[in-house]
């Protein structure tokens, strides 16, 4: 299973859309009772230009909907885990091993 990525602009970030996610990532992860391994964590680009907001692999079949209005790209997980920063939602489900 992939992890899924939602690239958000320098603008959009500084705009408050990672509390937006988070407000909904938290919804959805409550109402499931906190499934062991949904997370949201994120990091920026190399570049700095884009704020990368990565989802566990789990978090897809309870966040579909809103992965799919953010245009999630699904992508390897991210190489550097330990540069990840914690968002939302199951804090070892950046543990989480992909087959």
């Amino acid at each position: 299973m992939n992890w899924h990525c939602i690239h958000l602009t320098r603008q959009e970030y500084e705009s408050g859309e990672v509390d937006i996610l988070r407000g909904a990532f938290r919804a959805a992860y409550i109402s499931r009772n906190g499934p062991q391994g949904m997370a949201l964590f994120g990091l920026w680009s190399d570049d700095g230009l884009q704020y990368l907001v990565y989802a566990t692999p789990m978090t897809e079949r309870y966040f579909r909907p809103i992965l799919d209005a953010y245009s999630a790209t699904q992508e390897d997980p991210p190489r550097n885990r330990q540069m990840l920063e914690y968002i939302c939602g199951d804090e070892k489900g950046g543990d989480v091993l992909v087959c």
